[in-house]
């Protein structure tokens, strides 16, 4: 009995030392019905797709009645082998407000990235998008001297950014 579990223990350790190996990934990506131009998530890539340049800013006016300070909104797409985004993956994954995340839609058109790699070899890449904005109160004294002081009972916010 002691000699038969010596080699069932072996076999455990071992499948357990080759699963930590591999990297945790979804295995269905977002288009899987095209086998002559699989798409990839970041995990499987030697180099994934990374943004070139500073992302277009969104056409977007807060609306100044409301309550919203922090807007966000998260995107999931494909990224061709030319590093454009596939408009017809676009996939709106979160977001705090309808409006902005319109906004943000519509520059995914105008991001370009450098294409992922597998090897050598160019693929095409899942990637996750995000854009947000944070909107801040200034308040500007009309005092000679330029002293600031907030009304009574008032706080000024303090925290992370959205």
């Amino acid at each position: 009995m002691r000699l038969l579990l010596v080699p069932v223990l072996l076999i455990c350790v071992s499948a357990s030392t080759q699963a930590q190996g591999k990297k945790k990934c979804a295995e269905t990506p977002i288009d899987s019905t095209n086998p002559a131009s699989p798409v990839y998530q970041e995990c499987h890539v030697k180099r994934k797709a990374s943004l070139r340049g500073n992302p277009p800013r969104p056409d977007f006016s807060p609306n100044p009645a409301g309550s919203t300070a922090c807007y966000r909104a998260d995107f999931a797409f494909v990224v061709d082998t030319t590093g454009v985004p596939d408009l017809s993956t676009v996939r709106r994954v979160s977001s705090t407000d309808p409006s902005f995340a319109e906004a943000v839609e519509a520059t995914i058109a105008r991001l370009r990235y450098a294409p992922a790699r597998l090897d050598s070899t160019l693929v095409r890449q899942v990637v996750n998008f995000t854009s947000g904005l944070s909107i801040r109160t200034v308040v500007v004294s009309s005092s000679p001297s330029g002293a600031f002081s907030p009304p009574s009972g008032s706080r000024i916010p303090r925290g992370p950014r959205c």
